[in-house]
């Protein structure tokens, strides 16, 4: 587990952390994270959803946190956490999904995420990531906080990028910018691992939403 540098705006003190679950029809998940939260003296609302909607009526206090089921390799579910975020604006979230890619981590933060839990660690890391949160900490599994860091490129790097996004080949960007195939294979190897990721398909869906995400942050 990481904590981001960046605190969330949210910080409530420990004796308000009250839990709220969103989880799907999975009575296994729900058994888990509701006994996890008890065991370690985390109080739980009474307050389990099949559906974000259903949270978002519910109309919950602004210092609960949320801890919602998802598969975040899946559109349609990054797409329920974006409707999440948009309908219940103050509590914080933590997405608790199976194991994925830094892509993943990334879309589930942009998406309104605070924290991500994977299933696989959840008797282990949901309660720490509960408080962490409530103390005003984003956080992320440690062997990802790479691919959640902006990285910087090289203008070689990006215009490489810029190609791989059109769906050139190594042979196609080589020849168009003068170079060899193995320079850009060695541009791309540094590109995977400052984005943390393993293909090119992944690089390409990464750099097009940071591109996205700069220019509508500029002035």
């Amino acid at each position: 587990m990481a904590v981001l540098s960046e605190p969330i705006e949210r910080v409530l003190s420990r004796t308000e952390q009250l839990c709220a679950v969103v989880c799907p029809a999975d009575s296994t998940a729900r058994r888990r994270i509701t006994a996890t939260l008890s065991e370690q003296d985390l109080e739980l609302e009474q307050l389990v959803f099949e559906d974000p909607a259903q949270l978002a009526a519910a109309e919950v206090a602004a210092s609960t946190i949320v801890v919602f089921v998802c598969n975040l390799d899946l559109p349609s579910e990054i797409a329920a956490l974006r409707r999440l975020r948009r309908e219940v604006r103050d509590p914080a979230i933590v997405v608790v999904s199976p194991t994925v890619t830094g892509t993943g981590v990334r879309r589930a933060l942009d998406a309104g995420a605070d924290a991500i839990v994977f299933e696989t660690d959840l008797e282990s890391t949901l309660a720490v990531t509960v408080r962490a949160v409530g103390s005003g900490q984003a956080v992320v599994p440690r062997e990802l906080r790479a691919s959640v860091e902006r990285p910087t490129f090289s203008h070689r790097e990006r215009q490489v990028l810029d190609y791989v996004s059109e769906g050139m080949t190594n042979a196609q960007i080589a020849e168009t910018l003068f170079l060899s195939e193995s320079t850009i294979k060695s541009h791309l190897a540094s590109v995977f691992a400052k984005f943390g990721v393993r293909s090119r398909r992944e690089a390409a869906a990464l750099f097009s939403e940071l591109e996205q995400r700069r220019q509508e942050e500029a002035p």
